[in-house]
């Protein structure tokens, strides 16, 4: 089980550590894949498997379309966990996180959600259903970041 909410650093290959306690859980190698409400999710082997076996049960019940799978395997990539319990982000993945220098990444449980900080607390003050589905604008963001980067600063 993956829980609790840590701050990391995207160094500027992409690379972010992974908490160690959840080293082990993960595996040699775990599925990131972009999430359409703006985050990367990071899984291990078996639930991504379990997470596609139920999606191809839905399509051959005609519950989601075949299109389903071609985007939930074009929106995945296996990652391996370096020495240094990091994983590298390329850019494109980055950018649909709207990831800079700074991440959260926050235990779903069954999964690591790796969110821009000022996108995980804006979703921290809603409830799950947003209507229609949220589209960031991360600009108007960075200033606020800077701001809340400086009032953390403040209080140390």
């Amino acid at each position: 089980m993956f829980v609790g909410e840590f701050e990391r650093s995207v160094d500027g290959a992409g690379r972010v550590a992974l908490p160690a306690s959840f080293r082990d859980d993960l595996g040699a190698r775990c599925y990131l894949t972009c999430d359409p409400e703006g985050f990367v999710k990071l899984t291990t082997e078996d639930t991504f498997r379990s997470e596609a076996e139920f999606l191809k049960a839905q399509v051959r019940a005609g519950e989601q379309p075949a299109s389903a799978l071609r985007a939930f395997g074009t929106k995945t990539q296996i990652v391996a966990i370096d020495k240094q319990g990091r994983i590298t982000l390329d850019e494109s993945t980055r950018r649909h996180a709207g990831l800079g220098s700074e991440a959260i990444i926050a235990g779903a449980l069954d999964a690591l959600e790796i969110w821009r900080p000022s996108r995980f607390r804006t979703i921290g003050t809603e409830h799950d259903d947003v209507d229609p589905p949220r589209t960031w604008d991360d600009e108007d963001d960075d200033q606020h970041d800077d701001q809340h980067d400086e009032q953390q600063g403040d209080r140390a």
